[in-house]
């Protein structure tokens, strides 16, 4: 087993990427000739899948291998498999941080309208980078351009009014963690369950909370 690549290509080791995306083609190729899919959690591990492995590797292995990648809420919106489900969303209204890859390749949608499917009334934002971009926001260099691009952030999820934070990337939620909201309040009823910490739960978190019990 690899990672998707993105660690690598995200600090410029292209080579390093290549070699994860050769590894996961040689693994998973196989797998979507027997009729899988591939269906990844992590938003930018997708989009490396589906777009950034066409620029590493060339080939009909490749282009299948691309075209068979999905991020979980583009499976599940795309093929309306959540459509079936007997949704039991709390009554709560969501604000929704996209993921910076996923807007590039107009891929952000899809988890708004399996939320809404779900019951929860769902506020896209119209938001930029969250400011950690990566490990940018990690490195001493960046630190304040970092949290002031995140406060860009944060006003506008403040302004929002909403009952939540949801988020889909992990340095998307890890910013908001760290910054002056609280994602899952005290009054929401969503306190006290699984995703009453610091970070904003994941949509697949939230769509967990509206499976029937």
């Amino acid at each position: 087993r690899t990672d998707s690549g993105r660690p690598a290509l995200s600090k410029g080791f292209v080579d390093a990427a290549r070699d994860a995306i050769e590894k996961n083609v040689a693994e998973l190729e196989p797998r979507i000739r027997d009729g899988w899919d591939i269906v990844v959690a992590e938003p930018s591990d997708a989009v490396m899948f589906q777009s950034d492995a066409l620029d590493l590797r060339s080939g009909t292995s490749a282009e299948s291998f691309a075209a068979n990648a999905y991020g979980l809420c583009e499976y599940l919106d795309s093929f309306r498999l959540d459509e079936n489900v007997a949704w039991a969303a709390p009554a709560e209204s969501v604000v929704y941080h996209g993921h910076c890859h996923q807007k590039a390749e107009k891929k952000d949608h899809h988890a708004v309208g399996v939320l809404r499917r779900a019951g929860y009334a769902v506020d896209p934002l119209d938001s930029g980078c969250c400011g950690m971009a990566g490990t940018f926001g990690y490195e001493a260099e960046h630190y304040s351009l970092s949290q002031s691009i995140g406060d860009i952030l944060v006003d506008q999820i403040e302004d929002s009014g909403a009952d939540v934070v949801a988020a889909p990337g992990t340095s998307c939620r890890t910013q908001l963690g760290d910054s002056r909201i609280d994602p899952v309040p005290a009054e929401s009823s969503l306190a006290g369950t699984s995703l009453d910490s610091e970070s904003p739960p994941t949509p697949v978190e939230l769509l967990a909370q509206a499976l029937p019990r």
